[in-house]
This record gives C-alpha cells, structure tokens and sequence, in this order.
C-alpha cells in the first residue's frame, strides 16, 4: 500500500462489513498509508566514472536527482534534479521543473550543436528547466525538456529491461547527441555487476548498489 497498490473492491448492493466499525476512517487510513513518501537510490561504482540516482516519490509526486560523476574533466560531471507529479487516472504523464548542472573541459572554441542546431555547450551549463515525462508503450519514458536558455532537448530512456531472471538492460538517448546503453547482473537485491557503454565517458564496467 505504501507503493500506491492499495485498492478497495466493491459490488452493487454490499452490506456494511460488520468488522469496519468507522469506514470513512478506515478509508482515510488507507489512502494515508497509499500516499506516503518513499525512498530509493542507485549507485554504480564503474571504471569510467560513477553514476547513481535517488528518489523521494509517491502515488503522484516525484523528487529525483542523478549524476554521472567522471574521473577527470574531459569525461565530465553533470547532475539533474526534477520535482514532477503524476497526473491523470493512469499517470503515464509527468510535468516537471529540473534543475540542470554541467561541466566538461572542453578545447578552446570547441562547441556542440544538438539536433535541431542549437549550441550546446558542456562547460560550466546551469540552466532551469519545465518538463514532461510520458510513459509510452514498453515502459519507455519520453521526456521533453525547454531550458531558460531556449534549448530544447528530447529523450527517450528504459531502465530494468528484463532480459532473462538476472540479467537487465537499459539504454538511454535524446538530441544532445547522447546515448548509453548498459547491461547488468542482480546478484542480490541491493547489489549487481554492471557494464555499459556512455558517449561522454566510454566503456566502462563496475559494481553498483541499491536501496
């Protein structure tokens, strides 16, 4: 219930259950238990860099902020932060504002264009951002961000892909020109080994941990 699964079931014409004494309480219980706010994180501790996440998220809101952490200025460091909430009966769409950090050493002049040629340059970028997720078929996420600098950035992105009982994948893509894709192995359930490939920092592979 604390994962937004509580449910109450009723048929036409049901008698009082004798054993609920106060229903409209029993019902402000559970929609209490049903809304609570929960927590989880991710870490993966990796050979090109470390990248993670955590989250604060109900039934409809969303705080979130991940990172990917390189080893040395060229591979880079960037983190960002969406507060969202779910809307609709089914919640597959998300508004959001982010908050958005980056830097990479990059060489002089040296700029990048994303795909609908709007400069985009890495180093020492804090932008502010309105949002929407949506969650299409599949379970991929597409999200589409505007920045305060007029920037606009698309992204598709699916984690967890069950690929056999212990094996995951996850791919992510969007027109900065980035993309990653990766693969790990549970082997328990707050630790794995994982291997992925991202355009700004290489190969890499690693141990990463969850709560």
């Amino acid at each position: 219930m604390m994962s937004g699964m509580g449910r109450i079931f009723s048929y036409e014409n049901q008698a009082p259950n004798p054993l609920i004494t106060n229903p409209k309480y029993a019902q402000r219980k559970l929609f209490g238990e049903d809304r609570k706010m929960h927590l989880m994180a991710e870490n993966d501790f990796s050979s090109n860099g470390n990248d993670g996440m955590v989250m604060l998220q109900n039934t409809r809101w969303s705080i979130g902020s991940e990172w990917r952490l390189g080893y040395n200025d060229m591979h880079g460091y960037e983190s960002e932060t969406h507060i969202g909430r779910y809307i609709g009966k089914m919640q597959w769409i998300m508004p959001f504002i982010g908050l958005d950090w980056r830097y990479r050493k990059m060489e002089k002049g040296e700029s990048e264009k994303n795909l609908f040629g709007q400069i985009n340059t890495k180093d020492e970028r804090r932008q502010i951002s309105v949002g929407l997720a949506y969650t299409l078929p599949m379970l991929i996420t597409l999200q589409t961000e505007l920045y305060q600098d007029g920037n606009l950035r698309m992204q598709l992105m699916r984690e967890d892909i069950p690929l056999s009982k212990r094996i995951r994948g996850d791919f992510m893509v969007n027109t900065d020109k980035e993309y990653m894709f990766g693969v790990k192995y549970i082997v328990n359930k707050n630790m794995g080994i994982r291997s992925h490939y991202d355009s700004d920092m290489g190969f890499g592979a690693g141990i990463y941990v969850n709560y």
